[in-house]
């Protein structure tokens, strides 16, 4: 069929063109100035082209980062999008090294296989039993975090390198109990991370009388002590050594906001990654909504195994724990949520904070105290040795509108949001106290229901309080974890 002539003028064009065309030896040089440069970038995995700046380029190449971004005017918990290196964000857990780990008291830490816990990624055969060291989840790369807003857009970003231009937080290298709460040796009153039913790690408030029934406290997280004993019992491991922390709940939740784009993290698991390739959803309402049978039959006590949901090693999803009656029929089909191998992020029991508490105002509200140093000397309820940072409103709960991510802190600055907008959390600050001081109680129990999550907190109590439903866990770093921010210059 003969070309149009349109068509024939086109086809010129093009072997003109081509006949023109030079080899890059046969181009002029460029200038020096590469903000105004851009070249063609090329996608292997959705095989698109696309433009990019060449100082971006050079900037992702040596020292990639990834994020993403809110818009703080609308109240979506849904991130409005990404930004940075796409593959760096699909593949963030492994970039970080998320998952588990077994660490001894030196800080020495040896990762387990992603698919099966009772193995070292070696293959050589791990104990979790307290031989080998405590079983951990956390993160076996030290990085770089940067939040900061540029009009109405929050922005959450993460490297492995300083991010130019940006305040960074530095997280060393750091640990977390793997089942969301720690275990007690009841001989040595050390806080411990191990999957182990002998008496001498009983659980609960340490009731003997359950041993042998479906009751059991054999094989459960230790409850029932105040903050300051947790905080003495974590330092028996050595130091750089705590119960649970600030720090670690603030890059949990910084975590799992920028890996599934959300800050809803009770909503509905997805197992299915978006056309991105990136996570969504959440991981589903957690242990949250026991019934009354938890209190009239558990006395509020723990109602997990510590070996929960480790059939799911590193991966993200909800494994499912059938909470039995005496007769053997179930009370309970408990979701368990597990995050890259990290059990009960939120809800189950209340955590207590070992790095933070807050100091009643005569209006009522709360200032946040804050240790500056995870190898310092303080006291909860003691203000020596702390830093004040953010305030919140006055007396009054309700689900929590606005955080301060500044100085790590995770706290709650204003509520008003709902279990579907904003940050999706509860903040209780009942106490209605003018002073003195209260300490932080974060996660929720499994009653709380919708309230619980990655920044539920409660500030009502005081800093004596304990309770059969409140425990902690072993939390540590490998160095120093300031809460101050360093700036990082742009080349």
């Amino acid at each position: 069929m003969a070309l149009t002539e349109a068509e024939e003028a086109k086809l010129r064009t093009i072997i003109g063109a081509f006949d023109g065309g030079q080899q890059v030896d046969d181009l002029p040089a460029a200038t020096d100035e590469v903000q105004d440069k851009k070249i063609e970038v090329f996608d292997s995995k959705t095989g698109a082209s696309a433009k990019m700046d060449l100082r971006q380029a050079v900037s992702m190449a040596n020292s990639p980062s990834c994020g993403r971004y809110w818009n703080e005017n609308n109240a979506t918990p849904q991130a409005a999008g990404y930004f940075g290196s796409l593959e760096m964000l699909r593949n963030l857990p492994e970039v970080l090294k998320l998952g588990c780990y077994l660490v001894k008291n030196d800080h020495t830490r040896r990762k387990l296989d992603p698919t099966n816990h009772y193995r070292f990624e070696s293959g050589e055969v791990a104990k979790l039993d307290g031989s080998m060291g405590h079983y951990q989840w956390g993160w076996g790369k030290k990085f770089y975090f940067a939040t900061y807003k540029i009009g109405s857009l929050r922005y959450e970003e993460i490297s492995l390198s300083p991010i130019p231009g940006q305040y960074n937080y530095v997280i060393p290298v750091a640990s977390m109990s793997a089942h969301g709460f720690a275990s007690l040796d009841r001989t040595t009153g050390t806080l411990v991370s191990y999957i182990n039913d002998d008496v001498r790690y009983r659980g609960g408030d340490n009731p003997s009388s359950y041993d042998g029934t479906y009751r059991t406290m054999l094989g459960r997280a230790a409850t029932a002590q105040n903050t300051e004993y947790w905080r003495a019992a974590a330092r028996k491991n050595g130091s750089g050594w705590l119960c649970g922390t600030m720090r670690h709940s603030m890059i949990v939740k910084v975590l799992f906001e920028i890996i599934f784009g959300t800050r809803d993290v009770q909503a509905a698991y997805n197992p299915n990654k978006d056309s991105n390739g990136l996570y969504q959803g959440g991981l589903g309402a957690g242990v949250t909504n026991a019934g009354s049978w938890w209190g009239t039959d558990f006395g509020y006590r723990p109602i997990l195994p510590t070996n929960v949901g480790i059939e799911l090693g590193d991966s993200s999803g909800v494994s499912t724990y059938n909470v039995l009656k005496e007769d053997g029929s179930s009370y309970y089909a408990a979701p368990v949520p597990v995050f890259f191998g990290l059990k009960n992020a939120y809800g189950f029991l209340w955590r207590h904070m070992d790095d933070e508490f807050v100091r009643c105002n005569a209006d009522t509200t709360v200032t946040h105290l804050v240790a500056p140093s995870i190898y310092g000397n303080w006291t909860i309820g003691n203000e020596a040795g702390m830093v004040a940072y953010s305030t919140s409103i006055p007396k009054g709960d309700g689900y929590i509108k606005t955080l301060s991510y500044d100085h790590l802190e995770n706290f709650a600055t204003q509520v008003g949001g709902s279990q579907s907008t904003y940050h999706c959390d509860y903040f209780w600050n009942n106490s209605g106290a003018t002073s003195g001081f209260r300490v932080c109680l974060r996660g929720c129990t499994a009653y709380r229901g919708a309230r619980s999550g990655l920044c539920a907190l409660d500030v009502s109590s005081a800093v004596s309080t304990s309770a059969v439903s409140s425990g902690s866990p072993l939390c540590e770093a490998e160095e120093e974890w300031s809460v101050e921010p360093e700036y990082a210059m742009v080349s």
